[in-house]
C-alpha cells in the first residue's frame, strides 16, 4: 500500500513538472498592411512557462515585406530567442531580443525558451516588417554574437549607462564597404520613477517600437563622439527605454527601428539593489542633511559663528570628497568618513579666521562661493548635451568655475543680505536633498553629477539629460518655497540688529566694578568696555596672530 502511494506521488509530481514544462506553437498572420510610420505587422502577449519553449510560424505574409525583425520582450527575466537552429551565432539572450529573417526564400521559424527554473513569463511579442529599400539594423555589426543584431545591448555601473548598438548596412552595400549611407539617431524614453510594475515597463516599450511613436514619446540623445555608443548618466530607480533608428541617406523615406531595450541603472530583483546609499553611514549623513539644512535656512544668520563652521564644514567635505576620490581607492564609508573628518577641522579652521579677525567680507566670501558652485552645478545639470567644447575638461572646468565666482562676486558686495540669501539657499537644498532620495527624485543629482565629473574617469563624454517627472516638479517648488520663506524670516529676524556680530577675540570682558554707580555710569561705562577694538591697534601677540 505504501509503494503504491509513493508511485502515485512520484507520477502526479512528473505529471505537474510535464505540464509545467509545456512547449507551444503559434502562428502568427503577418497580413496586417503597413504605413510608413509604423511598421509593426503584429504584436501581442503571450505566457511562457518556466523551463518551456515557445515555438512561432508565420503565415500570411504580406507582399510588400522583404524581410522582418521578430523581438522578444520581457520583464527583468531573461529568455533565449534562437531560429531553425541552436548553434552558435543563431541565438541570443536578454530581456530585449530580436532576430532578422529575409522573407525570401522562407521565413525562419523562431524558438523562445524560458531557461528560469519556477518563473512564468508574460512576454511581449512583436514583428516588424521592412521593404527591399530600407536599411537593415545591425547589418554591419562587427562585435555582437549574431550576424546581423538589430538589437540593443546596454550595461551600467553606479556612475553613468552605456547603450550600443550595431552599425546597420545599406540593402545595396552587401559587404558593408561603406557606412555613410546610413546613420542610426538614439532616442530614449523615462519611465515613472521608483514604478517596476511590469505593466507600465511593456507600455514603455510599445511606445518606443514606431516612428510615430518615438516622434510621440522619445527624446534625441545626442552623439558623443562614437557612432554606435552612447554613455548617459546614470538615475538609479529610475527607468529608461532606448532606441536606435537607421535612416537611409540616399532615401530619407526608408529607414528601420532596432529593438527598443530598457535600464533601470540599478538590479530590482536584488534587496537594496536600487538604493543609492546603501550603507549606514551615508544613509545617516544623508538624514542629518535635513536638520542642518532647517537650521542653516531659518537661523543661520542668527548664529552666525554656528553658520561659519557649517558652511566651513560642508566645503571641506566636498573638496576632500573630490580629492580623496582622484588620489586613492576606498570604499564609500572610509571615503565618506575621511571627508568628514576633514570637513569638521576646515569648519574648525574657518571658525577662527572669524574669531580672530572677524572681516564680514570674507566671511560672507566662503558661503557666496559656494551658491556660485551651486548654481553652475544647476546650469551643467540642465545643460543639453552633445556640446563637444564642453567635453574637454580645460574648457568645461573653466566655464564652471568662471560662473561660480561671477556668482560670489556679483552677492558678496552686499554682505548682510547676501549673507542671508546664501543661508536661505544652501540650507534650503540640504532640506531637501535627503527628501528627494526618500522621496525617489532626482534632484540631488544636481550635485552628483558634478562630483561624477570630477571623480568619474571619461564622465565628460556622458550625457546628463535629466528626467524632471512630478516628484521632480514637487521637490523644486518645495526648494524655492524653502529659501524664500528662510529668507524673508531671517531677514525679518534680524531687522534692527548688527548686520554682524563682533568677534569674540576682539570683544573687551565687563570688569566686576562696571556694576557699580549710576544707571548712567554704568550704560557708558559698559558701552566702552564693549567697543570693538579694530584689529589695526591690537597689542597682544599670540601664536595666530604674530
Amino acid at each position: 500500500m505504501i509503494k503504491v502511494n509513493i508511485l502515485h506521488v512520484l507520477l502526479l509530481f512528473m505529471l505537474a513538472r510535464t505540464i509545467s514544462c509545456q512547449n507551444i506553437s503559434i502562428i502568427l498572420p503577418l497580413n496586417k498592411t503597413i504605413s510608413w510610420g509604423n511598421r509593426e505587422i503584429y504584436g501581442g502577449f503571450a505566457n511562457l512557462n518556466a523551463s518551456s519553449t515557445l515555438q512561432v510560424d508565420f503565415t500570411n505574409v504580406n507582399k510588400n515585406i522583404s524581410y522582418i525583425i521578430f523581438q522578444v520582450h520581457s520583464h527583468l527575466h531573461n529568455v533565449t530567442l534562437y531560429n531553425n537552429t541552436y548553434i552558435k551565432g543563431s541565438y541570443i539572450s536578454g530581456t530585449n531580443v530580436g532576430l532578422y529573417s529575409s522573407v525570401k526564400p522562407k521565413l525562419d521559424t523562431f524558438f523562445v525558451y524560458n531557461p528560469n527554473v519556477n518563473i512564468n513569463l508574460k512576454l511581449y511579442l512583436s514583428v516588424h516588417g521592412y521593404g527591399k529599400s530600407d536599411p537593415i539594423p545591425g547589418g554591419c555589426n562587427m562585435e555582437f554574437p549574431i550576424p546581423i543584431s538589430p538589437f540593443i545591448q546596454t550595461s551600467y555601473n553606479k556612475d553613468y549607462i552605456l547603450v550600443d548598438a550595431a552599425a546597420a548596412r545599406d540593402p545595396s552595400d552587401l559587404i558593408c564597404n561603406t557606412l555613410d549611407k546610413v546613420v542610426v539617431f538614439f532616442y530614449k524614453m523615462y519611465l515613472p520613477e521608483r514604478n517596476y510594475d511590469a505593466d507600465t515597463y511593456f507600455d514603455g516599450i510599445k511606445n518606443m517600437m514606431t516612428m510615430d511613436a518615438i516622434d510621440n514619446y522619445g527624446e534625441f540623445i545626442p552623439e558623443n563622439g562614437d557612432h554606435m555608443r552612447r554613455m548617459l548618466s546614470a538615475y538609479p530607480g529610475t527607468g529608461a527605454v532606448y532606441v536606435a533608428v537607421a535612416i537611409s541617406t540616399v532615401n530619407v523615406s526608408s529607414y528601420s527601428v532596432y529593438v527598443p531595450t530598457y535600464s533601470y541603472a540599478c538590479s530590482p530583483l536584488v534587496d537594496g539593489g536600487c538604493e543609492l546609499l546603501d550603507d549606514f553611514l551615508s544613509q545617516i549623513l544623508c538624514a542629518s542633511l535635513l536638520f542642518v539644512g532647517l537650521f542653516i535656512c531659518f537661523f543661520g544668520h542668527r548664529f552666525f559663528k554656528t553658520e561659519m563652521f557649517l558652511v566651513g564644514l560642508i566645503s571641506g567635505v566636498i573638496i576632500t570628497y573630490i580629492f580623496i576620490s582622484l588620489t586613492a581607492d576606498l570604499d564609500r564609508p572610509a571615503l565618506l568618513g575621511a571627508s568628514v573628518l576633514s570637513g569638521i577641522c576646515f569648519g574648525a579652521i574657518w571658525l577662527l579666521f572669524w574669531w580672530f579677525y572677524g572681516i564680514p567680507l570674507i566671511a560672507v566670501l566662503l558661503s557666496t562661493l559656494n551658491v556660485g558652485f551651486l548654481f553652475s552645478a544647476i546650469i551643467y545639470y540642465g545643460l543639453p548635451g552633445g556640446l563637444l567644447a564642453l567635453e574637454v575638461d580645460l574648457n568645461f572646468w573653466t566655464l564652471f568655475v568662471l560662473v561660480m565666482l561671477m556668482t560670489s562676486l556679483m552677492l558678496v558686495s552686499m554682505t548682510f543680505l547676501s549673507n542671508i540669501l546664501c543661508c536661505s539657499i544652501l540650507g534650503a537644498y540640504a532640506t531637501i536633498f535627503p527628501i528627494d532620495y526618500y522621496l525617489g527624485s532626482n534632484l540631488k543629482y544636481i550635485i552628483i553629477n558634478t562630483v561624477r565629473r570630477a571623480v568619474v574617469p571619461q564622465f565628460n563624454k556622458a550625457i546628463l539629460s535629466p528626467p524632471f517627472e512630478w516628484r521632480d516638479a514637487i521637490i523644486s517648488l518645495l526648494w524655492v518655497a524653502l529659501a524664500t520663506s528662510g529668507f524673508l524670516f531671517q531677514h525679518f529676524q534680524n531687522r534692527g540688529r548688527p548686520p554682524f556680530p563682533p568677534p569674540p577675540r576682539n570683544v573687551r570682558p565687563v570688569p566686576s566694578h562696571f556694576y557699580y554707580g549710576t544707571a548712567e555710569s554704568r550704560r557708558r561705562r559698559y558701552d566702552t568696555a564693549t567697543t570693538v577694538i579694530p584689529t589695526a591697534i591690537h597689542t597682544e601677540r599670540t601664536p595666530l596672530l604674530g
